[in-house]
């Protein structure tokens, strides 16, 4: 069975780009459909949308509004989906941000990306980096061969700190290229 990955997309934009972002999601968070029902995806000679604009085998929508969707993917990231909804969405917003935090079931990964000004920017961390750092900083004690994140109460609260942290950095850096 593949690792999930959740996936947290966010938009932040005028109401015609909020608008298109909830019809969008709204149309595929139904029954079998997933990101590649999306109808702005670009599509193969049969009609398909390949793996590589969505970035994971599958991807399915499991809530959405007209700010967020939650999308559960397998193994990976759906990145190349942002850069798509970035894109799609700046015919409807030239200023529009749309944000992803995403983080591996096993804790593999945690990262962040950022799409505004057509391009996508994107950080992550790997476990063992992310261990250390927790060890070191929160848990001076721990010894880092034997922790265990699923029982640490703060690793939770912990990781959604490190995402808004890398988030935070991401947008510093739009803010600083425009």
């Amino acid at each position: 069975m593949a690792n999930h990955v959740d996936n947290f997309i966010t938009v932040v934009g005028n109401k015609a780009a909020t608008a298109e972002f909830e019809s969008i999601f709204s149309s595929i968070f139904c029954g079998d459909k997933g990101l590649r029902d999306a109808e702005f995806l670009p599509r193969d000679e049969d009609g398909q949308v390949d793996i590589n604009s969505i970035g994971a085998k599958w991807a399915y929508v499991e809530d959405a509004s007209e700010e967020y969707a939650s999308v559960t993917s397998a193994w990976s990231a759906v990145l190349p989906f942002i850069e798509h909804l970035g894109d799609h969405l700046i015919d409807f917003d030239p200023d529009v941000k749309v944000t992803c935090k995403y983080a591996d079931e096993g804790w593999g990964f945690v990262g962040a990306a950022v799409y505004h000004d057509n391009f996508l920017a994107s950080d992550e961390e790997y476990y063992e980096d992310l261990v250390a750092t927790r060890c070191k900083a929160e848990l001076p004690d721990q010894d880092p061969e034997d922790y265990d994140p699923w029982e640490d109460d703060g690793w939770y609260d912990w990781i959604d700190a490190r995402q808004e942290l890398i988030m935070a950095d991401l947008l510093e850096s739009c803010e600083n290229a425009a």
